[in-house]
């Protein structure tokens, strides 16, 4: 197992983030559950998402230019803290009044501000607690934790929310936050963490001047083998993002509740599939090895999002509902390894003493693109491509490959997805190939 040859002070701060993260993001849902159900509008729902990247937003940059200085387990325990007395006032606040949308959406914002606080802390930690040769396994198990949280949280908070109700829900997101502040203060830190980031650079890296967003961003994008993953990464992020909403939406309106739960449950598999595999064969592979598996994993993801505007592979049974589900597994088991090396490959090329400003760049860039995904997604699908598809005077073989049926446009949303995907990605194949070790 990766965890038994990591050194403990990470793998005590990696499942601190991994509850405190779990209990945030199932709450996260439960609320954009309970305000669409409250109000019947898909706006609210999407408000709740709004509202966090907003936050992450407005606290990354603050982050960014202060985190080097501030004792980095104080701010981890503090970031735990608002977080679970952010969600207990919530919980009071829905059982005295019943909760109000801008209560609710202020509480989120706050929750949010917090857990980008402990994501930005641990992730630049990361170098400073496991030894160089343990990058990999160390950077891969952070990202695939981060994304299958993001594939457990709507299901574990709609069942707490069915079971326990909201309070149950926003309670145990509280006792989450408790418990991984207890796991921070218990974890005994190597010395000097947090300490000036001027008396830990290393003599060979030469100093980033400069502080703030605009700074970090133009710091990152001036390195000629920073340029690229910072365009990938950016891509990624967007896509993952546009995908989680169009994909059940599309499943849902064309194939039903019974395919999408069949498909979710085989694209958890192909998660674990591809975890173990990036844990077993790249966690101790070199530079070179990352990258390639980069981009490859990546060009599969676009050609399989490609294939979902062509209407044949709507089949509910037979060989081509075969080669569908197959293609779910295997979208599904390229994302862990695609965010796996990608969270490598920076923490390969970033000087730990730089990493929280120019990681706080870098997390405020993937806020960005996640909020422009899910407007323009929904632009595409909703507004744009419903009238183009019922324009009469297309070929008649056109409609016949791309289907007019329910969910058709959103199912030809994520085609252009996957060619949004390709066409940069082949742009920076050679750009990409030349990231250097040294970052420089």
């Amino acid at each position: 197992m990766v965890l038994a040859g990591l050194p403990r002070p990470f793998v005590l701060l990696w499942a601190a983030q991994l509850v405190s993260n779990l209990g945030t993001q199932v709450s996260l849902y439960a609320l954009g559950l309970w305000l669409y159900q409250r109000q019947d509008q898909l706006a609210t729902f999407a408000a709740v998402a709004i509202a966090v990247q907003l936050a992450k937003l407005l606290v990354l940059p603050v982050l960014g230019r202060r985190l080097a200085q501030w004792p980095r387990r104080r701010v981890m325990l503090i970031a735990n803290g608002v977080g679970s007395t952010c969600t207990l006032l919530l919980a009071l606040h829905l059982l005295r009044f019943g909760g109000s949308t801008p209560v609710v959406l202020a509480c989120i914002a706050v929750a949010a501000a917090a857990e980008a606080t402990l994501l930005l802390c641990f992730s630049s930690l990361i170098p400073q607690l496991v030894p160089q040769q343990q990058l990999g396994a160390a950077s891969g198990l952070f990202a695939s934790a981060d994304g299958a949280i993001v594939m457990a949280a709507p299901f574990l908070g709609a069942l707490l929310a069915a079971t326990a109700g909201l309070v149950g829900v926003l309670a145990v997101d509280a006792a989450s936050s408790l418990l991984a502040a207890a796991c921070t203060a218990w974890v005994a830190l190597p010395a000097g963490l947090g300490s000036d980031a001027r008396r830990t650079q290393a003599p060979e890296q030469p100093q980033v001047l400069g502080s703030g967003l605009r700074t970090a961003l133009a710091d990152l994008w001036a390195r000629p083998s920073w340029r690229p993953l910072l365009l990938i990464n950016t891509l990624v992020a967007g896509a993952l993002s546009a995908v989680e909403i169009a994909f059940p939406a599309w499943v849902v309106s064309a194939l039903g509740v019974g395919r999408l739960s069949l498909a979710m449950g085989l694209g958890a598999l192909g998660y674990l599939l591809g975890t173990q595999l990036w844990a077993r064969r790249w966690a101790m592979a070199p530079l070179g090895a990352w990258l390639r598996l980069l981009r490859r994993a990546l060009l599969l993801q676009g050609v399989l999002l490609t294939g979902a505007g062509l209407v044949v592979f709507q089949a509910r049974s037979g060989p081509w509902a075969l080669v569908w589900f197959g293609a779910v597994v295997g979208f599904a088991l390229a994302v862990p390894l695609v965010l796996a090396a990608l969270q490598a490959l920076w923490q390969q090329q970033i000087p730990a003493p730089l990493q929280p400003r120019l990681f706080a760049g870098r997390y405020s860039l993937e806020a960005l693109a996640r909020l422009a995904a899910l407007l323009g997604i929904s632009l595409v699908a909703d507004r744009l491509l419903p009238p183009l598809v019922a324009w009469p005077h297309w070929p008649a073989w056109l409609p016949e490959v791309l289907g007019t049926g329910p969910g058709r446009p959103t199912a030809m949303a994520l085609g252009l997805l996957g060619w949004a995907v390709i066409v940069p990605l082949l742009a920076q194949w050679r750009p990409l190939g030349r990231v250097s070790r040294c970052g420089s």
